[in-house]
């Protein structure tokens, strides 16, 4: 490759990230098929279908890993509805909604997003090689990184976070970082796996923070080192009467 710098070509070598696609089979059926960073596919393939409405959990649930391909037998045939193609890039199509409750509201550190972040970007080390990919990080209540993932979409980065809460048994309530927009359907990912605070190093859409407002969840975007927006409070000790739903 080349790059142009001072009214010139000059060689370059720079890596760049991985596609490939993966097909999620559902009781024998095809669901689903994404453009996808390779890596721990059953935690996306299940994240999916948790995040869909899908799954509530794992009883009576059995899945195959083939090349391409995650195969999920669930205990009954879930109802298919229309295909929405969400408004991320590589999101593939969603046949439904989390199931969404109020979040309990935990008292936050003002500082938390500022260290998520520090997190997410230290240990990117794809996105430090190729810029060209997002990255989502879990934690949990104190701070403490318990699972990262980078792809190529954002709402596969997310859906691997609550793939891994159902294998791992990581319970909510729960802390989220990303590097992507944060739209309605990542607020409600967020809020369906039971996170209590969302920050994110881009922006929000505003039915994302109207959203956050409703169940409770703390949204921090433009995240940087020294300060963030914050669009929507949840457990965050903003002054009386600043930031009301």
């Amino acid at each position: 490759m080349w790059r142009f710098e001072g009214g010139r070509f000059l060689e370059a070598d720079f890596p760049l990230p991985e596609e490939e696609r993966l097909l999620l089979v559902v009781n024998g059926k095809p669901w689903a098929s994404f453009s996808y960073t390779p890596g721990d596919e059953v935690y996306l393939a299940l994240g999916h279908l948790f995040l869909s409405g899908v799954l509530s959990g794992l009883e009576g649930v059995r899945w195959l890993v083939g090349e391409g391909v995650v195969a999920v037998d669930l205990p009954g045939d879930p109802e298919r509805g229309v295909g929405v193609r969400d408004s991320g890039c590589a999101a593939g199509l969603r046949y439904g909604e989390p199931r969404l409750s109020p979040l309990p509201k935990i008292p936050l550190d003002p500082e938390l997003p500022l260290e998520l972040m520090a997190q997410l970007r230290q240990h990117a080390v794809r996105y430090a090689r190729t810029r060209g990919i997002h990255g989502a990080a879990l934690f949990n209540l104190s701070g403490r990184l318990l699972y990262l993932n980078e792809d190529i979409g954002r709402h596969n980065a997310v859906d691997r976070l609550a793939g891994y809460m159902l294998l791992e048994g990581a319970r909510p309530p729960v802390l989220l970082a990303v590097t992507g927009r944060v739209s309605q359907e990542m607020a409600g990912k967020a809020i369906g796996m039971g996170a209590v605070l969302l920050a994110s190093r881009t922006g929000a859409t505003a039915p994302a923070v109207s959203l956050a407002q409703r169940y409770g969840l703390a949204l921090a975007a433009y995240v940087r080192p020294k300060g963030y927006r914050l669009y929507a409070p949840g457990g965050m000790p903003v002054p009386e009467g600043v930031l009301r739903p």
